[in-house]
Protein backbone atom coordinates (compact mmCIF):
# COMPACT_ATOMS: atom_id res chain seq x y z
CA UNK A 1 0.00 0.00 0.00
CA UNK A 2 1.58 3.52 -0.97
CA UNK A 3 1.97 6.43 1.45
CA UNK A 4 -0.10 9.50 0.27
CA UNK A 5 2.28 12.05 -1.54
CA UNK A 6 3.62 14.55 1.20
CA UNK A 7 2.51 17.86 -0.83
CA UNK A 8 4.03 20.42 1.52
CA UNK A 9 7.64 18.73 0.76
CA UNK A 10 9.69 20.94 -1.49
CA UNK A 11 10.27 19.51 -5.14
CA UNK A 12 10.98 20.39 -8.28
CA UNK A 13 9.81 19.18 -11.95
CA UNK A 14 8.67 19.08 -15.50
CA UNK A 15 5.57 18.89 -17.67
CA UNK A 16 5.73 17.50 -21.46
CA UNK A 17 3.63 15.71 -23.33
CA UNK A 18 5.24 11.91 -24.01
CA UNK A 19 4.55 11.71 -26.87
CA UNK A 20 7.36 14.35 -27.17
CA UNK A 21 9.94 12.30 -25.91
CA UNK A 22 12.39 10.32 -28.90
CA UNK A 23 14.29 7.47 -28.36
CA UNK A 24 17.40 6.11 -30.81
CA UNK A 25 15.70 2.63 -30.05
CA UNK A 26 12.57 3.65 -30.74
CA UNK A 27 9.48 3.49 -33.07
CA UNK A 28 9.11 7.03 -33.96
CA UNK A 29 7.11 8.11 -30.84
CA UNK A 30 7.54 9.01 -27.23
CA UNK A 31 6.72 5.81 -24.64
CA UNK A 32 7.43 3.45 -21.95
CA UNK A 33 10.48 2.71 -23.48
CA UNK A 34 11.94 6.30 -23.90
CA UNK A 35 10.52 7.25 -20.48
CA UNK A 36 12.38 4.54 -18.58
CA UNK A 37 15.40 6.48 -20.14
CA UNK A 38 14.08 9.70 -19.63
CA UNK A 39 13.84 9.38 -15.66
CA UNK A 40 17.73 8.66 -15.54
CA UNK A 41 18.41 12.71 -17.38
CA UNK A 42 15.48 14.26 -14.57
CA UNK A 43 17.43 11.99 -12.03
CA UNK A 44 20.77 14.13 -13.09
CA UNK A 45 18.35 17.16 -13.11
CA UNK A 46 17.31 17.07 -9.51
CA UNK A 47 14.05 17.00 -11.01
CA UNK A 48 11.33 14.47 -9.12
CA UNK A 49 7.89 15.23 -10.29
CA UNK A 50 6.70 14.31 -13.95
CA UNK A 51 3.53 15.99 -15.64
CA UNK A 52 2.18 14.19 -18.48
CA UNK A 53 -0.47 15.22 -20.22
CA UNK A 54 -3.36 12.63 -20.93
CA UNK A 55 -2.64 9.51 -22.01
CA UNK A 56 -5.83 8.52 -22.99
CA UNK A 57 -6.88 6.20 -26.25
CA UNK A 58 -7.51 8.15 -29.77
CA UNK A 59 -8.12 7.44 -33.06
CA UNK A 60 -5.01 6.80 -35.88
CA UNK A 61 -3.95 10.07 -36.73
CA UNK A 62 -5.50 11.96 -34.00
CA UNK A 63 -3.16 14.06 -32.00
CA UNK A 64 -4.80 15.98 -29.39
CA UNK A 65 -4.75 14.28 -25.87
CA UNK A 66 -8.46 15.73 -24.53
CA UNK A 67 -10.39 14.18 -27.47
CA UNK A 68 -9.79 10.63 -25.95
CA UNK A 69 -12.45 7.94 -27.02
CA UNK A 70 -12.25 6.01 -23.50
CA UNK A 71 -11.87 8.13 -19.90
CA UNK A 72 -9.94 4.81 -18.67
CA UNK A 73 -7.80 3.22 -21.94
CA UNK A 74 -4.52 4.05 -22.69
CA UNK A 75 -3.70 4.77 -26.05
CA UNK A 76 -1.81 1.62 -26.28
CA UNK A 77 -0.72 1.96 -29.68
CA UNK A 78 0.89 4.81 -28.97
CA UNK A 79 2.86 4.75 -25.92
CA UNK A 80 3.20 0.62 -25.45
CA UNK A 81 6.59 -0.56 -26.18
CA UNK A 82 5.69 -4.20 -28.45
CA UNK A 83 9.79 -4.46 -28.89
CA UNK A 84 9.66 -5.07 -24.84
CA UNK A 85 7.26 -8.34 -25.72
CA UNK A 86 8.84 -11.94 -25.16
CA UNK A 87 6.70 -12.74 -28.08
CA UNK A 88 8.56 -10.70 -30.18
CA UNK A 89 11.49 -11.24 -28.64
CA UNK A 90 14.08 -12.39 -31.21
CA UNK A 91 12.03 -12.08 -34.20
CA UNK A 92 12.98 -10.99 -37.53
CA UNK A 93 9.72 -8.51 -36.92
CA UNK A 94 11.54 -6.64 -34.20
CA UNK A 95 13.94 -5.91 -36.23
CA UNK A 96 12.48 -5.11 -39.28
CA UNK A 97 10.17 -2.70 -36.93
CA UNK A 98 13.16 -0.66 -36.12
CA UNK A 99 14.58 -0.08 -39.71
CA UNK A 100 11.68 0.69 -40.67
CA UNK A 101 10.67 3.43 -37.58
CA UNK A 102 14.51 5.44 -38.82
CA UNK A 103 12.65 7.66 -40.71
CA UNK A 104 9.88 8.56 -38.43
CA UNK A 105 12.81 8.97 -35.67
CA UNK A 106 14.18 11.63 -37.75
CA UNK A 107 10.76 12.97 -38.19
CA UNK A 108 11.04 17.51 -36.54
CA UNK A 109 7.28 16.41 -34.84
CA UNK A 110 5.50 13.55 -33.96
CA UNK A 111 4.27 11.43 -36.69
CA UNK A 112 1.18 9.67 -34.79
CA UNK A 113 -0.62 8.42 -37.81
CA UNK A 114 2.91 6.35 -39.17
CA UNK A 115 3.58 5.57 -35.65
CA UNK A 116 0.07 3.78 -34.62
CA UNK A 117 0.80 2.11 -37.59
CA UNK A 118 3.87 0.54 -37.46
CA UNK A 119 3.46 -0.45 -34.08
CA UNK A 120 0.19 -2.09 -34.36
CA UNK A 121 1.57 -4.47 -37.18
CA UNK A 122 4.03 -5.36 -34.55
CA UNK A 123 1.55 -5.62 -31.39
CA UNK A 124 -0.93 -7.69 -33.91
CA UNK A 125 1.90 -10.18 -34.53
CA UNK A 126 3.22 -10.64 -30.76
CA UNK A 127 -0.97 -10.67 -30.12
CA UNK A 128 -1.13 -13.81 -32.31
CA UNK A 129 2.07 -15.73 -31.11
CA UNK A 130 0.60 -14.85 -27.53
CA UNK A 131 -2.63 -16.67 -28.79
CA UNK A 132 -1.21 -19.32 -29.69
CA UNK A 133 1.40 -20.18 -27.53
CA UNK A 134 1.69 -17.69 -24.56
CA UNK A 135 2.71 -18.73 -21.15
CA UNK A 136 0.77 -19.93 -18.68
CA UNK A 137 2.08 -17.00 -16.21
CA UNK A 138 1.22 -14.46 -18.76
CA UNK A 139 -2.34 -15.78 -19.45
CA UNK A 140 -3.16 -16.02 -16.23
CA UNK A 141 -1.76 -12.36 -15.45
CA UNK A 142 -4.49 -11.47 -18.82
CA UNK A 143 -7.09 -12.92 -17.30
CA UNK A 144 -6.62 -11.19 -13.86
CA UNK A 145 -6.39 -8.15 -15.41
CA UNK A 146 -9.97 -8.20 -17.49
CA UNK A 147 -11.61 -9.59 -14.85
CA UNK A 148 -10.68 -6.89 -12.41
CA UNK A 149 -11.64 -4.68 -14.92
CA UNK A 150 -14.64 -6.05 -16.16
CA UNK A 151 -16.78 -2.28 -15.25
CA UNK A 152 -14.89 -0.66 -18.21
CA UNK A 153 -12.49 -2.61 -20.36
CA UNK A 154 -15.32 -4.62 -22.20
CA UNK A 155 -17.09 -1.92 -23.60
CA UNK A 156 -14.55 -0.58 -24.26
CA UNK A 157 -12.80 -2.77 -26.55
CA UNK A 158 -16.27 -3.47 -28.04
CA UNK A 159 -16.48 0.10 -28.91
CA UNK A 160 -13.12 0.38 -30.52
CA UNK A 161 -13.97 -2.80 -32.67
CA UNK A 162 -17.15 -1.01 -33.78
CA UNK A 163 -15.54 1.99 -34.24
CA UNK A 164 -12.94 0.49 -36.99
CA UNK A 165 -15.29 -1.94 -38.37
CA UNK A 166 -18.04 1.15 -39.08
CA UNK A 167 -14.94 3.13 -40.71
CA UNK A 168 -14.64 5.47 -37.93
CA UNK A 169 -17.98 6.87 -38.40
CA UNK A 170 -20.02 8.30 -35.53
CA UNK A 171 -21.55 5.84 -33.05
CA UNK A 172 -25.01 8.07 -33.75
CA UNK A 173 -24.66 6.86 -37.36
CA UNK A 174 -25.15 2.75 -36.45
CA UNK A 175 -27.78 0.30 -36.56
CA UNK A 176 -30.20 1.58 -34.20
CA UNK A 177 -30.02 -1.86 -32.19
CA UNK A 178 -25.97 -0.91 -31.56
CA UNK A 179 -26.45 2.61 -31.00
CA UNK A 180 -28.97 1.69 -28.60
CA UNK A 181 -27.29 -0.60 -26.54
CA UNK A 182 -30.22 -3.57 -27.18
CA UNK A 183 -28.29 -6.47 -25.40
CA UNK A 184 -29.08 -9.23 -28.56
CA UNK A 185 -27.07 -6.54 -30.71
CA UNK A 186 -24.24 -6.09 -28.20
CA UNK A 187 -23.95 -10.00 -27.92
CA UNK A 188 -23.82 -10.58 -31.79
CA UNK A 189 -21.34 -7.66 -32.67
CA UNK A 190 -18.73 -9.07 -29.49
CA UNK A 191 -19.32 -12.80 -31.35
CA UNK A 192 -18.32 -11.26 -34.34
CA UNK A 193 -15.82 -9.28 -33.52
CA UNK A 194 -14.36 -11.54 -31.29
CA UNK A 195 -10.73 -11.39 -31.67
CA UNK A 196 -10.52 -7.77 -32.63
CA UNK A 197 -12.17 -7.16 -29.50
CA UNK A 198 -9.72 -9.35 -27.42
CA UNK A 199 -6.62 -7.36 -28.85
CA UNK A 200 -7.69 -4.63 -27.67
CA UNK A 201 -8.30 -6.04 -24.18
CA UNK A 202 -5.00 -7.07 -24.50
CA UNK A 203 -3.29 -4.16 -25.72
CA UNK A 204 -4.62 -2.96 -22.51
CA UNK A 205 -3.37 -5.09 -20.62
CA UNK A 206 -0.26 -5.06 -22.39
CA UNK A 207 0.21 -0.84 -21.45
CA UNK A 208 -0.67 -1.88 -17.71
CA UNK A 209 1.58 -4.20 -17.19
CA UNK A 210 4.45 -2.03 -18.75
CA UNK A 211 3.32 1.48 -16.77
CA UNK A 212 3.49 -0.73 -13.78
CA UNK A 213 6.89 -1.67 -13.92
CA UNK A 214 7.35 2.27 -14.97
CA UNK A 215 5.68 3.32 -11.49
CA UNK A 216 8.33 0.92 -10.25
CA UNK A 217 10.96 2.25 -11.95
CA UNK A 218 10.14 5.96 -10.68
CA UNK A 219 9.83 4.94 -7.31
CA UNK A 220 13.34 3.48 -7.35
CA UNK A 221 14.77 7.32 -8.55
CA UNK A 222 12.33 9.28 -6.31
CA UNK A 223 9.84 10.26 -9.05
CA UNK A 224 6.47 11.07 -8.72
CA UNK A 225 4.39 11.03 -11.66
CA UNK A 226 1.76 13.16 -12.28
CA UNK A 227 -1.41 12.76 -14.44
CA UNK A 228 -4.04 14.74 -15.92
CA UNK A 229 -7.72 13.85 -15.76
CA UNK A 230 -9.31 15.89 -18.73
CA UNK A 231 -12.44 17.37 -17.46
CA UNK A 232 -15.00 16.43 -20.83
CA UNK A 233 -15.41 13.85 -22.54
CA UNK A 234 -15.73 13.64 -26.31
CA UNK A 235 -19.19 12.33 -27.75
CA UNK A 236 -16.87 10.10 -29.92
CA UNK A 237 -16.17 7.93 -26.72
CA UNK A 238 -17.18 4.86 -25.49
CA UNK A 239 -18.22 6.16 -22.17
CA UNK A 240 -20.92 8.44 -23.69
CA UNK A 241 -22.05 5.69 -26.01
CA UNK A 242 -22.65 3.42 -23.13
CA UNK A 243 -23.86 6.47 -20.34
CA UNK A 244 -25.92 8.16 -22.71
CA UNK A 245 -28.45 8.92 -19.77
CA UNK A 246 -25.53 11.04 -18.11
CA UNK A 247 -25.22 13.18 -21.13
CA UNK A 248 -27.39 16.10 -22.17
CA UNK A 249 -26.93 15.99 -25.89
CA UNK A 250 -28.85 19.56 -26.26
CA UNK A 251 -26.09 21.52 -25.19
CA UNK A 252 -22.12 21.35 -25.24
CA UNK A 253 -19.82 22.65 -22.42
CA UNK A 254 -17.95 25.38 -23.06
CA UNK A 255 -16.35 28.67 -21.39
CA UNK A 256 -18.61 32.20 -20.98
CA UNK A 257 -17.40 35.43 -22.20
CA UNK A 258 -14.49 37.08 -20.32
CA UNK A 259 -11.25 38.67 -20.82
CA UNK A 260 -9.72 35.97 -22.48
CA UNK A 261 -12.64 35.23 -25.14
CA UNK A 262 -15.14 37.82 -25.76
CA UNK A 263 -17.17 35.44 -26.98
CA UNK A 264 -16.59 32.84 -25.00
CA UNK A 265 -15.46 29.26 -25.75
CA UNK A 266 -17.29 25.99 -27.74
CA UNK A 267 -15.96 22.91 -27.05
CA UNK A 268 -18.05 20.90 -28.57
CA UNK A 269 -18.26 18.13 -25.87
CA UNK A 270 -22.00 17.12 -24.30
CA UNK A 271 -22.54 18.97 -21.26
CA UNK A 272 -22.87 16.50 -18.41
CA UNK A 273 -26.41 16.30 -16.31
CA UNK A 274 -24.72 16.46 -12.63
CA UNK A 275 -27.98 15.39 -11.16
CA UNK A 276 -28.13 12.24 -12.52
CA UNK A 277 -24.08 11.85 -12.17
CA UNK A 278 -24.72 12.60 -8.32
CA UNK A 279 -28.11 10.96 -7.62
CA UNK A 280 -25.66 7.47 -9.13
CA UNK A 281 -22.92 8.55 -6.78
CA UNK A 282 -20.62 9.75 -9.04
CA UNK A 283 -19.87 6.18 -10.49
CA UNK A 284 -18.04 7.22 -13.84
CA UNK A 285 -15.99 9.68 -11.73
CA UNK A 286 -15.25 7.59 -9.01
CA UNK A 287 -13.85 5.27 -11.03
CA UNK A 288 -11.86 7.43 -12.87
CA UNK A 289 -10.49 8.85 -9.88
CA UNK A 290 -10.13 5.45 -8.52
CA UNK A 291 -7.93 4.65 -11.34
CA UNK A 292 -5.85 8.06 -11.20
CA UNK A 293 -5.11 6.22 -7.89
CA UNK A 294 -3.68 3.79 -9.40
CA UNK A 295 -1.49 5.02 -11.97
CA UNK A 296 -0.04 8.13 -10.65
CA UNK A 297 0.84 9.98 -7.35
CA UNK A 298 -0.57 13.09 -7.99
CA UNK A 299 -2.84 13.80 -10.68
CA UNK A 300 -4.43 17.32 -12.48
CA UNK A 301 -7.98 18.06 -12.17
CA UNK A 302 -8.52 19.98 -15.44
CA UNK A 303 -10.95 22.98 -15.92
CA UNK A 304 -11.39 22.71 -11.91
CA UNK A 305 -14.09 25.71 -12.39
CA UNK A 306 -16.31 23.08 -13.97
CA UNK A 307 -17.16 20.83 -11.05
CA UNK A 308 -18.64 24.03 -9.24
CA UNK A 309 -20.42 25.47 -12.22
CA UNK A 310 -20.49 24.58 -15.93
CA UNK A 311 -21.24 27.00 -18.75
CA UNK A 312 -23.95 25.44 -21.18
CA UNK A 313 -23.58 26.28 -25.07
CA UNK A 314 -27.42 26.10 -26.19
CA UNK A 315 -27.18 28.35 -29.18
CA UNK A 316 -26.23 31.58 -28.47
CA UNK A 317 -27.87 34.59 -25.44
CA UNK A 318 -30.44 33.97 -23.87
CA UNK A 319 -29.81 30.70 -23.98
CA UNK A 320 -26.31 29.74 -22.73
CA UNK A 321 -25.83 29.98 -19.44
CA UNK A 322 -24.18 28.27 -16.04
CA UNK A 323 -25.79 24.91 -15.46
CA UNK A 324 -26.66 26.21 -11.13
CA UNK A 325 -28.63 29.20 -10.89
CA UNK A 326 -26.92 30.64 -7.41
CA UNK A 327 -22.62 30.91 -5.85
CA UNK A 328 -24.44 29.03 -2.77
CA UNK A 329 -25.40 26.10 -4.97
CA UNK A 330 -22.40 26.06 -7.43
CA UNK A 331 -19.99 26.37 -3.61
CA UNK A 332 -21.62 23.71 -2.25
CA UNK A 333 -21.33 21.38 -5.68
CA UNK A 334 -17.87 21.69 -6.02
CA UNK A 335 -17.09 21.36 -2.45
CA UNK A 336 -18.47 17.53 -2.84
CA UNK A 337 -16.73 17.00 -5.61
CA UNK A 338 -13.55 17.78 -4.80
CA UNK A 339 -13.84 15.89 -0.83
CA UNK A 340 -15.08 13.14 -3.05
CA UNK A 341 -11.71 13.14 -5.43
CA UNK A 342 -9.83 13.35 -2.25
CA UNK A 343 -11.31 10.17 -0.77
CA UNK A 344 -11.81 8.11 -4.20
CA UNK A 345 -8.01 8.97 -5.81
CA UNK A 346 -6.02 8.08 -2.47
CA UNK A 347 -3.50 7.31 -2.26
CA UNK A 348 -2.55 10.27 -5.10
CA UNK A 349 -3.03 14.01 -4.67
CA UNK A 350 -5.30 15.42 -6.58
CA UNK A 351 -4.34 19.10 -7.85
CA UNK A 352 -7.12 21.81 -9.19
CA UNK A 353 -6.27 23.85 -12.52
CA UNK A 354 -7.73 27.01 -11.35
CA UNK A 355 -6.64 29.24 -14.32
CA UNK A 356 -8.81 31.45 -15.83
CA UNK A 357 -11.89 33.65 -14.48
CA UNK A 358 -12.75 32.31 -10.96
CA UNK A 359 -15.78 32.98 -9.16
CA UNK A 360 -14.23 34.30 -5.29
CA UNK A 361 -15.77 31.28 -3.45
CA UNK A 362 -13.79 28.77 -5.52
CA UNK A 363 -10.20 29.17 -3.96
CA UNK A 364 -11.29 29.07 -0.30
CA UNK A 365 -13.24 25.76 -0.76
CA UNK A 366 -10.04 24.23 -2.40
CA UNK A 367 -7.71 25.83 0.55
CA UNK A 368 -10.29 24.52 2.93
CA UNK A 369 -9.64 20.72 1.58
CA UNK A 370 -6.06 21.46 1.15
CA UNK A 371 -5.94 21.23 -3.00
CA UNK A 372 -3.52 22.92 -4.62
CA UNK A 373 -3.77 25.02 -7.19
CA UNK A 374 -1.54 27.26 -10.05
CA UNK A 375 0.09 30.22 -9.78
CA UNK A 376 1.28 30.98 -13.35
CA UNK A 377 4.26 33.83 -12.72
CA UNK A 378 3.44 35.83 -15.85
CA UNK A 379 -0.07 36.58 -14.96
CA UNK A 380 0.84 36.91 -11.10
CA UNK A 381 0.56 41.00 -10.46
CA UNK A 382 -0.49 43.28 -7.71
CA UNK A 383 -3.11 45.90 -7.89
CA UNK A 384 -0.83 48.21 -9.42
CA UNK A 385 0.40 45.85 -12.14
CA UNK A 386 3.49 45.04 -10.53
CA UNK A 387 4.75 41.46 -11.12
CA UNK A 388 3.95 39.51 -7.74
CA UNK A 389 7.05 37.69 -6.65
CA UNK A 390 7.09 34.15 -6.54
CA UNK A 391 8.12 33.80 -3.23
CA UNK A 392 4.91 35.20 -1.70
CA UNK A 393 3.25 32.51 -3.37
CA UNK A 394 1.29 29.96 -0.91
CA UNK A 395 2.89 26.77 -0.35
CA UNK A 396 -0.49 25.14 -1.39
CA UNK A 397 0.70 25.54 -4.79
CA UNK A 398 1.65 24.98 -8.08
CA UNK A 399 4.06 27.25 -9.52
CA UNK A 400 5.17 27.63 -13.00
CA UNK A 401 6.01 30.02 -16.28
CA UNK A 402 3.72 28.43 -18.85
CA UNK A 403 1.20 25.41 -19.30
CA UNK A 404 0.66 23.20 -22.77
CA UNK A 405 -2.08 25.64 -24.06
CA UNK A 406 0.14 28.86 -23.19
CA UNK A 407 3.60 30.03 -25.19
CA UNK A 408 6.41 29.10 -23.94
CA UNK A 409 7.85 31.38 -21.25
CA UNK A 410 10.94 33.01 -24.45
CA UNK A 411 7.80 33.48 -26.76
CA UNK A 412 5.55 35.13 -24.23
CA UNK A 413 9.44 37.28 -23.19
CA UNK A 414 9.42 38.22 -26.95
CA UNK A 415 5.80 39.07 -27.54
CA UNK A 416 5.02 40.80 -24.42
CA UNK A 417 4.80 44.27 -23.65
CA UNK A 418 7.28 45.68 -22.98
CA UNK A 419 6.23 47.27 -19.56
CA UNK A 420 4.78 43.71 -18.31
CA UNK A 421 8.20 41.92 -19.41
CA UNK A 422 10.04 44.99 -17.62
CA UNK A 423 8.16 44.05 -14.75
CA UNK A 424 9.13 40.41 -14.60
CA UNK A 425 12.52 41.44 -14.96
CA UNK A 426 12.55 44.23 -12.26
CA UNK A 427 11.26 41.91 -9.92
CA UNK A 428 13.14 38.43 -10.78
CA UNK A 429 16.52 40.07 -11.07
CA UNK A 430 15.95 42.91 -8.25
CA UNK A 431 17.08 45.54 -10.34
CA UNK A 432 15.93 48.54 -12.12
CA UNK A 433 17.20 47.30 -15.36
CA UNK A 434 14.82 47.12 -18.57
CA UNK A 435 14.39 43.18 -19.52
CA UNK A 436 17.23 42.28 -21.35
CA UNK A 437 17.14 38.99 -24.50
CA UNK A 438 16.36 36.04 -22.82
CA UNK A 439 19.79 34.45 -23.38
CA UNK A 440 21.74 32.02 -21.38
CA UNK A 441 22.63 34.40 -17.78
CA UNK A 442 18.60 35.69 -17.93
CA UNK A 443 16.81 32.48 -18.10
CA UNK A 444 19.07 31.64 -15.25
CA UNK A 445 17.87 34.33 -13.71
CA UNK A 446 13.84 33.81 -14.22
CA UNK A 447 14.91 30.02 -13.24
CA UNK A 448 16.37 30.78 -10.11
CA UNK A 449 13.25 33.73 -9.38
CA UNK A 450 10.86 30.47 -10.16
CA UNK A 451 12.58 27.85 -7.67
CA UNK A 452 12.69 30.30 -5.22
CA UNK A 453 8.87 30.37 -4.96
CA UNK A 454 6.80 29.46 -1.68
CA UNK A 455 5.06 27.10 -3.70
CA UNK A 456 5.92 23.46 -2.55
CA UNK A 457 5.87 22.33 -6.49
CA UNK A 458 7.98 23.78 -9.18
CA UNK A 459 6.43 22.76 -12.32
CA UNK A 460 8.16 23.94 -15.27
CA UNK A 461 7.61 23.33 -19.53
CA UNK A 462 10.60 20.96 -21.13
CA UNK A 463 10.88 24.69 -23.27
CA UNK A 464 11.13 26.86 -20.80
CA UNK A 465 14.15 25.15 -19.42
CA UNK A 466 15.68 25.15 -22.36
CA UNK A 467 14.29 28.75 -23.65
CA UNK A 468 12.66 26.94 -26.30
CA UNK A 469 9.80 29.18 -28.31
CA UNK A 470 8.17 26.02 -29.85
CA UNK A 471 4.94 25.64 -28.82
CA UNK A 472 2.60 22.62 -27.63
CA UNK A 473 -0.95 23.84 -28.41
CA UNK A 474 -2.26 26.99 -29.98
CA UNK A 475 -6.76 27.35 -28.26
CA UNK A 476 -9.17 27.41 -30.54
CA UNK A 477 -7.14 26.59 -34.29
CA UNK A 478 -6.49 22.90 -35.62
CA UNK A 479 -3.26 22.27 -36.81
CA UNK A 480 -0.63 19.59 -37.65
CA UNK A 481 1.46 21.89 -35.13
CA UNK A 482 -0.44 20.98 -32.62
CA UNK A 483 -0.16 18.54 -30.14
CA UNK A 484 2.87 17.06 -32.15
CA UNK A 485 5.96 19.22 -30.24
CA UNK A 486 8.75 16.80 -29.95
CA UNK A 487 11.65 17.08 -28.07
CA UNK A 488 14.95 18.46 -29.80
CA UNK A 489 17.14 15.49 -28.25
CA UNK A 490 16.73 12.24 -27.95
CA UNK A 491 16.51 10.71 -24.72
CA UNK A 492 20.39 9.05 -25.59
CA UNK A 493 21.49 12.64 -25.96
CA UNK A 494 20.08 14.01 -23.26
CA UNK A 495 22.95 12.61 -21.53
CA UNK A 496 25.15 12.63 -23.82
CA UNK A 497 24.85 16.53 -25.40
CA UNK A 498 27.21 19.14 -24.12
CA UNK A 499 23.84 21.85 -23.45
CA UNK A 500 21.63 18.94 -21.99
CA UNK A 501 23.99 17.80 -19.60
CA UNK A 502 24.55 21.55 -18.43
CA UNK A 503 20.83 22.33 -18.71
CA UNK A 504 20.39 19.51 -16.01
CA UNK A 505 23.74 20.36 -13.89
CA UNK A 506 22.23 24.04 -13.89
CA UNK A 507 18.48 22.57 -12.67
CA UNK A 508 20.42 20.46 -9.85
CA UNK A 509 22.27 23.64 -8.30
CA UNK A 510 18.99 25.54 -8.28
CA UNK A 511 16.87 22.56 -6.49
CA UNK A 512 19.88 22.07 -3.98
CA UNK A 513 19.64 25.81 -3.27
CA UNK A 514 16.16 25.95 -2.87
CA UNK A 515 15.58 23.50 -1.02
CA UNK A 516 14.17 21.10 -3.81
CA UNK A 517 16.51 18.06 -4.27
Amino acid sequence: MRDQVNFHRRRAGLALPLSALNSEQGLGIGDAAALERFFDWMNDAGLSVLQLLPLGDLGPGDACPYAAMSALAFDALAYADPLALPELRGRATADGALRRAAKLRRARRVPFAEARALKREAFLEAFRSFERSGSTERREAFGYFRGSNDDWLEEYALFRALKEEAGWTPWQTWDREIRDLEPKALAAARARLIETVRFHEWLQWTMHEQWAALRRSAQRRGVLLFGDLPFGIGRESADVWARQADFDFSAVMGAPPDKYSATGQDWGLPAYRWDKMEEGGHQWWRRRLRQAGELYDLFRLDHAIGFFRTWQVRGGPPQDRFDVSTDDEARERGRRFFAMAKTASAPAYPVAEDLGVVPEYMPAVLSSLDVPGYRIAPWMRRPDGVTEPPSGYPALSVATLANHDMPPFARWWREAPSHERDSYWRMASGTQEPAPSLRAGALRTVLENLYGAGSALVLLQFQDVFGSQHRINVPGTVTARNWTYRVPYTVEALRRDTRPRKTAELLRSLALSSGRL
